[in-house]
């Protein structure tokens, strides 16, 4: 059971959400993202991210989750958030699988990055959110 307290209401819409449940991940993804001028969000499983993005007035620019997790996979995140994240990007990432030819056809609109990943391609990623957010406005 999750003792975190819920989340306040973010004032502003850019904000990340990262999903892992490796603290380790998700400390490296928070400090690559430290000068891009986005709240970073943290959660460790799925239940964690999905509280997390219910508590926010605005959804998430960007969502980062990984594909192997206990509970609620990222796949299965990926889905539940479809309807939540319209105007933001979903990237699902993994250090099992190098690309996306296994991809399920109900995912389309959702992204993949294999891990270990370069910082130009996190980025890459947030540019491609912060147009397709701006864009939806």
């Amino acid at each position: 059971m999750n003792t975190n307290p819920p989340l306040p209401k973010a004032a502003s819409p850019h904000w990340v959400l990262i999903v892992d449940d490796e603290e380790s991940m998700c400390a490296m993804i928070r400090d690559l993202l430290a000068g891009e001028a986005v709240e970073v969000v943290v959660a460790h499983d799925g239940v964690s991210a999905l509280r997390a993005v219910d508590a926010r007035a605005e959804e998430p620019l960007l969502v980062l989750t990984d594909v192997m997790m206990p509970g609620i996979d990222g796949l299965t995140l990926a889905r539940k958030l479809a309807d939540r994240v319209r105007r933001g990007k979903i990237v699902v990432m993994s250090g099992h699988l190098t690309d996306a030819a296994w991809w399920p056809a109900d995912l389309r609109e959702v992204s993949f990055i294999a891990k270990p990943f370069r910082l130009a391609d996190l980025t890459g990623f947030l540019r491609e959110a912060r147009l397709q957010f701006e864009s939806t406005s």
